[in-house]
């Protein structure tokens, strides 16, 4: 006898074909969810990542600020200055490293933060300028770079030790002390008589040029998709009398 046989109905073949286009949705659907979680994962990366080398080069620049006296009232070759608002830092410090065999730099250098409109066009960027040596001019010259794009906020605040307070401006100039006769050598009669007399003098009068015992920096990051990422820390500065000795 013959055995019938048999194929699949067309039914059959819709509902195996419309159970496959399921699974194949269902499948590119994670894929595509675990493509895009990974994407935001490296960006959030990325900007952790930029965040701190920005905050690593501000604490550590920071934490070696310093003022000096020890300038010549004729000819003066250099002026030390820490002058800081919300949203910039000038100063000068003692940790320029040289990158070129031979360049004519030291380890003192001033260095600037400031925010700038980004080159790629997302908000503003945070930018580092450098110079070295230190000249009587400490707001012109020097190389720029971005350190940071994408920043959302930038914002500075100093800590007053005597007064217990964070202020939002501090302003420390060298220049300021020779033109009020402080700078450089004390005048006669402005210090008692003797080496040890004059130099305690001088550093006593010199107090209103002390730099801030701490620096607060808060940075905001925001992304492509316009989630904000903020990051907080602070800086000690080590050396806040000017060098007098």
């Amino acid at each position: 006898m013959r055995r019938s046989q048999r194929g699949f109905t067309l039914l059959e073949v819709l509902v195996a074909v419309g159970l496959l286009a399921l699974v194949s949705t269902l499948m590119y659907q994670a894929m595509s969810l675990t493509f895009r979680a990974r994407q935001t994962i490296s960006r959030i990366e990325d900007l952790n990542h930029a965040a701190q080398v920005a905050l690593h080069h501000l604490t550590r620049d920071v934490s070696m600020a310093y003022l000096s006296n020890h300038v010549d009232r004729k000819e003066p070759a250099a002026t030390t200055l820490f002058v800081g608002s919300r949203e910039s830092l000038l100063f000068t410090y003692l940790g320029h490293e040289r990158r070129r065999r031979g360049a004519r730099e030291s380890d003192q250098g001033v260095v600037e933060y400031r925010l700038e409109r980004d080159p790629d066009g997302r908000g503003y960027a945070l930018i580092r300028r450098e110079k070295s040596p230190p000249d009587t001019e400490p707001e012109r010259g020097g190389a720029g770079e971005v350190l940071v794009s994408g920043v959302r906020e930038f914002r500075v605040q100093y800590w007053d030790e005597k007064a217990e307070e964070w202020r939002d401006e501090w302003k420390a100039e060298m220049e300021d002390a020779m033109k009020s006769g402080l700078g450089g050598e004390v005048a006669p009669q402005v210090a008692p008589v003797g080496a040890k007399l004059m130099k305690a003098a001088q550093d006593q009068m010199l107090e209103e040029f002390r730099l801030p015992s701490r620096v607060y920096f808060r940075l905001v990051l925001e992304d492509v998709d316009g989630t904000e990422f903020a990051y907080e820390t602070q800086s000690r500065v080590h050396l806040q009398a000017p060098l007098n000795f």
